[in-house]
């Protein structure tokens, strides 16, 4: 079972699809579940003004992904880099053992984003897109 928050931002999620022409476009992926999460970055003065996702994966990394962008919105590269896996950890609420990783893709996430110029993307079809119910 998921908790509250994972399962309102897999029905619900926030900041979902693609920007048009973003100043970076960041790759995060779990090479065990075969996850993987794109998040397009508007950026201005070392500061993310308007981030979006997509992403292919479970309820788990789906949330994830839609939680992190929540946080990284309107956030420093410098502030984005001081999240440590405790944090993201607090920021996922509690979860079963089998969904672990979705604290280790949400870390990545928050690290990438942290220094974007240093990630490479490449096109994937994706689980949710812009426009789509997870119902």
């Amino acid at each position: 079972m998921y908790n509250d928050k994972i399962c309102d931002h897999f029905m619900n999620p926030r900041n979902i699809g693609v920007l048009e022409n973003p100043k970076y476009v960041v790759e995060v992926g779990n090479p065990i579940c075969g996850d993987t999460v794109h998040l397009y970055l508007d950026v201005e003065n070392d500061k993310v003004t308007n981030i979006r996702f997509q992403a292919y994966g479970c309820t788990g990394s789906i949330a994830t992904a839609s939680i992190m962008t929540e946080i990284i919105k309107g956030t420093t590269f410098e502030d984005i880099g001081k999240y440590e896996r405790e944090d993201v950890k607090v920021l996922l609420g509690e979860l079963e053992p089998a969904h672990q990783h979705c604290v280790d893709i949400g870390l990545n996430i928050l690290r990438y984003c942290s220094e974007p110029w240093k990630n490479i993307r490449i096109h994937r079809e994706y689980l949710v897109e812009e426009g789509e119910s997870n119902v």
